[in-house]
């Protein structure tokens, strides 16, 4: 199921790919993934990088200066071409809810009800938010069910603005939820137990190894192996 893209205008791309770089940005770290297609067709971890903001940025705007310094790093060996970045941001950052829609299936009506839900979910007007909803399947007697993730649009366009003064684009923000659940149905390995323990040593499937209902998600979420499935899991949805 892909998400309807309405969050601040940003539009997923879906380009034949070699590889693609995803993120996480974090409250006080930035983890970097960079994912290639390998001959056999499955996707392997080519850089990974889990960088540590100083105790000493006490500010939000402070910490994401880091997130500019490691965009302009990251950004200098590559040709302008390849300089797309997937973000996925914590919770912190990114406000989710399900909406039970029992009317008609108006699209603008359904978006304006999102975007007043989203709102309320922040405490600001409705033209603050930038949103993304997905509709799920559900008994036909329970109505609609709309799952919605919302950023600030002012903390967008600014992580916009960051990647354009690096040279980057930033097509799409999505939560560290959806990246990290696409990582871990994707990743190969018999079970979380026989998961490679180094990112660097993750490759990925072009179909699903498991569903969703096998993974242990307290586990994995308590775990190490959290924040780098969401790294890999944003890149990863540039190439499936």
């Amino acid at each position: 199921m892909q998400w309807i893209r309405r969050m601040g205008g940003l539009v997923a791309w879906r380009q034949q790919r070699a590889s693609a770089w995803g993120a996480l940005l974090g409250q006080q770290d930035i983890l970097v993934a960079a994912l290639s297609v390998q001959q056999t067709g499955s996707f392997r971890v080519v850089v990974f990088e889990h960088l540590h903001a100083s105790s000493a940025l006490v500010h939000l705007s402070e910490r994401e200066e880091d997130w500019v310094q490691t965009l302009r790093t990251l950004g200098k060996p590559l040709p302008k071409r390849w300089r797309t970045m997937a973000l996925a941001v914590s919770e912190e950052r990114c406000r989710q809810g399900v909406l039970v829609w029992d009317g008609p299936l108006d699209t603008r009506r359904l978006e304006a009800e999102v975007q007043l839900e989203a709102a309320a979910a922040w405490g600001v007007a409705p033209a603050e938010v930038g949103f993304d909803y997905r509709l799920q399947e559900a008994p036909p007697a329970d109505g609609l069910r709309v799952q919605w993730a919302s950023c600030l649009s002012e903390q967008l366009l600014q992580w916009q603005q960051h990647a354009r003064r690096t040279g980057w684009r930033l097509p799409v923000v999505e939560p560290e939820l959806q990246a990290a659940q696409r990582a871990a149905v994707y990743l190969r390995g018999a079970d979380l137990q026989h998961w490679a323990q180094s990112p660097q040593d993750w490759q990925f499937a072009r179909g699903p190894e498991r569903s969703l209902a096998e993974v242990d998600w307290l586990a994995l979420q308590s775990g190490p192996m959290w924040k780098p499935l969401v790294a890999c899991g944003a890149a990863l949805g540039a190439l499936l």
